[in-house]
């Protein structure tokens, strides 16, 4: 019986990698093939508007490449390091995360509203990496599914904490998903669109990850009105304050 459970657990990992492989290659390769066509028509068409376009969709790609790279780069962190204890600033975290893309905000004219309950003396532990990666992925998504030609776009960020958890909301009125897509959308290499963007690796990545951390999330969306990501992260200052517990009970 235990046999044939590892038997079937490892033809799912080997499906698992293949699948990922697969994908990798095929969502690196289709950027590569553009920047090579599109470097070969700035290189033999003489008029500058033209190039200047040309070098606009490279850098298009150039950046779908990055993001994807990033995503894998952080899919092996989650599935390798071991989880830290870090002291956390919310604060902080989405600070970092929000400055880096200012340009891209700008650019898509995106209101970004950040509220952290958060007082000094408040004492909360996790895994810092870990928890910079979900936010970021988390906020990117909001700002890069932003819809053109809206009058306000807006990205809603929203963190408390108490002793036990962090609850966090990342609201936005961007393209939204649809009510077919709702239960795929954290599954791996999932994009509800052909012209998506992302690697598909994003959302898959938030849910594995809050996973290590004890964490979980919900998602409210409508296609073309907006989401709502809902996660709850526990503090894992709890589990040292109830560890030290049943070792003072059973060592009086």
């Amino acid at each position: 019986m235990a046999q044939r459970r590892m038997s079937k657990e490892l033809v799912e990992a080997n499906t698992l990698l293949e699948n990922f492989i697969y994908s990798c290659s095929h969502d690196l390769k289709g950027p590569l093939t553009s920047i090579k066509g599109l470097i070969h028509l700035a290189e033999v068409t003489p008029d500058k508007e033209y190039r200047d376009q040309y070098l606009k969709l490279i850098n298009e790609s150039t950046e779908r490449m990055d993001r994807f790279v990033q995503s894998m780069e952080h899919y092996l962190v989650n599935a390798k390091y071991p989880i830290a204890k870090d002291r956390i600033n919310f604060k902080e975290i989405i600070d970092a995360i929000i400055i880096p893309m200012s340009p891209k905000i700008k650019q898509k004219k995106v209101s970004v509203n950040t509220r952290v309950k958060q007082e000094d003396e408040e004492y909360f532990i996790s895994d810092k990496r870990r928890l910079t990666l979900i936010l970021q992925h988390l906020i990117d998504n909001a700002i890069c599914y932003q819809k053109n030609g809206k009058v306000e776009n807006f990205l809603d960020i929203e963190i408390k904490i108490n002793n036990e958890a962090a609850f966090v909301e990342v609201c936005d009125n961007g393209e939204g998903i649809s009510k077919d897509n709702i239960h795929d959308i954290f599954k791996m290499f999932f994009r509800s669109s052909e012209h998506s963007k992302g690697s598909g690796l994003g959302l898959y990545l938030v849910k594995e990850t809050l996973k290590k951390l004890g964490g979980s999330i919900q998602v409210v969306s409508s296609r073309g009105v907006g989401s709502n990501f809902i996660l709850k992260i526990p503090n894992s200052t709890l589990k040292k304050i109830s560890n030290q517990r049943q070792l003072n009970e059973t060592h009086p």
